[in-house]
């Protein structure tokens, strides 16, 4: 079996559109396994409940080096601004 694993990230705005990307994979991976290929899809999702000995970015970092693709969708914003009073 040929394992490809993709690493999806986005922004909370694009919930919606990580979830279809979610699905089309799912389809995807329906048709190709018959030809010995799999897709596995790594979300951050899936570290909400990481325990983690440092920072949850660190096991996210982790992750992204293990896959093979990375994918990041983003329309207005990346991440967070934390904005400093001054």
């Amino acid at each position: 079996m040929n394992k490809k694993k993709i690493f999806l990230a986005s922004s909370s705005e694009l919930v919606d559109d990580r979830r279809q990307f979610e699905i089309f994979i799912n389809r995807k991976n329906k048709a190709w396994v018959e030809k010995g290929v799999f897709l596995e899809l790594v979300i951050w999702e899936d570290f909400l409940d990481a325990v983690s000995q440092t920072r949850l970015q660190d096991e996210y970092n982790r992750a992204i080096r293990d896959c093979d693709l990375f994918v990041m969708l983003f329309c207005t914003k990346v991440g967070q601004v934390h904005r400093r009073r001054v």
